[in-house]
């Protein structure tokens, strides 16, 4: 009986069609590797985004040098600017305190802080990319098992195929398939918190400004969007996201108007309310033999950052870097080869988490003495254009 199995031979095999998947995709095939793309979805099959549709709700916050790199890829011109919206500045306030500080891009020589873009936005780019290279896609084929011969990983799909590469990436989101498969654990911290996101038309002008709030284990932020509209982001204890999620998009609008003082007058929601729980996740290990974590398959950061795509482009950014600089007959699945790569990522991941997770303790406690000494904090930083340009080199990186 003839064996009608059909094998892929390449260089890398990326698993996950997401942002960062298809950011790793465009990276390795530029510098002219054989790249496929492999992922158990069907590829949502869009029509240009509208100018006049409503937005996205899943909103990113793109610092300057990830809006680099996607320029630097080609993927940036086929972003629909019209629903870009620069952040030229950023107002923080803590607790209940009416003083804010305020970060502005001016003040460090900067044209503005990020941009934000809709999730659909950037997906729809990124495949644009894709799409003009000669890259493998095998959607709708979802992993069965990953073994190795010799000196390549071998991915078994569930239509029976092959998928036989040097390097595998691994791009499948936080309950990743391969992380699962090679037994790579992961330290996992709950924050017993949920996220509540929506959008809102505002009465009165953002002016391009992101704000955002600290409280006891909370934080909301307001992102600007065109059209007088803002994302929010409101991450706060899970019993009382619960309970506003049980309230109609108007309730929900007319507490996140409360809670923000009304700086922006009356919201009226313009999409739908979603949310999502809240978890720090980082795996053991960034690498394995031939294979490499990339995005929400390697860490998942609290929201409080604003830094979760951005870190999962950084991974891109590296392993691109290491793949570059590599001689010609390196094998670039060697485990010895990928090690910088590991120590590089993990480094910038412990470094966030530990942000995230020092102010949500910090804006937790509830001694009045702590709280007199962060809002003191917060006004004396404002009076300080030194400290706070490196709080705006901090948040851009």
């Amino acid at each position: 009986m003839a064996n009608n199995k059909k094998i892929l031979t390449c260089d890398v095999a990326v698993v996950g069609a997401g942002l960062v998947g298809l950011a790793a995709v465009i990276a390795l095939a530029e510098q002219g590797k054989r790249v496929a793309l492999i992922d158990a979805q069907q590829k949502a099959v869009k029509q240009k985004v509208q100018k006049t549709q409503e937005f996205d709700a899943r909103i990113y916050a793109i610092t300057p040098s990830t809006e680099a790199f996607l320029k630097r890829l080609g993927v940036w011109a086929f972003v629909d600017l019209s629903r870009v919206n620069d952040v030229e500045a950023m107002a923080l306030w803590s607790a209940d305190e009416e003083q804010s500080l305020r970060l502005l891009a001016e003040d460090a020589n900067l044209s503005k802080m990020a941009c934000i873009a809709e999730n659909d936005n950037l997906m729809q780019a990124l495949w644009q990319k894709v799409e003009a290279l000669d890259v493998s896609v095998l959607m709708g084929a979802p992993c069965r098992t990953i073994h190795y011969d010799h000196d390549v990983v071998v991915l078994d799909l569930e239509n029976g195929s092959q998928i036989c590469a040097s390097l595998l990436v691994a791009a499948d989101g936080a309950h990743s398939f391969v992380r699962q498969q090679l037994a790579i654990a992961t330290k996992t911290k709950a924050f017993n918190q949920t996220a509540l996101v929506a959008n809102y038309r505002i009465e009165k002008a953002h002016g391009n400004i992101a704000r955002q709030w600290f409280g006891a284990h909370e934080t909301l932020a307001f992102l600007p969007l065109p059209q007088q509209q803002v994302s929010i982001v409101w991450a706060l204890e899970t019993e009382l996201a619960q309970a506003l999620l049980s309230l109609t998009d108007e309730g929900l609008a007319e507490h996140v108007q409360k809670r923000s003082n009304d700086v922006l007058g009356e919201l009226k929601p313009t999409s739908q309310a979603f949310s999502f729980a809240l978890k720090q996740m980082t795996a053991n290990q960034l690498i394995a033999d031939r294979v490499v974590l990339i995005g929400d398959a390697a860490h998942q950061v609290h929201p409080m950052a604003g830094q979760g795509a951005n870190l999962g482009f950084r991974d891109v950014i590296g392993l691109e870097s290491l793949i570059a600089n590599a001689h010609v007959m390196q094998d670039i699945g060697e485990f010895s080869f990928l090690r910088p790569y590991e120590r590089a990522r993990k480094a910038d991941v412990l470094s966030m988490n530990t942000l995230t997770s020092g102010l949500d303790t910090l804006f937790a406690l509830e001694l009045p003495a702590i709280k007199k000494i962060t809002n003191f904090g917060m006004q004396q930083l404002d009076k300080h254009a030194s400290i706070k340009n490196i709080l705006i080199q901090q948040a851009i990186a």
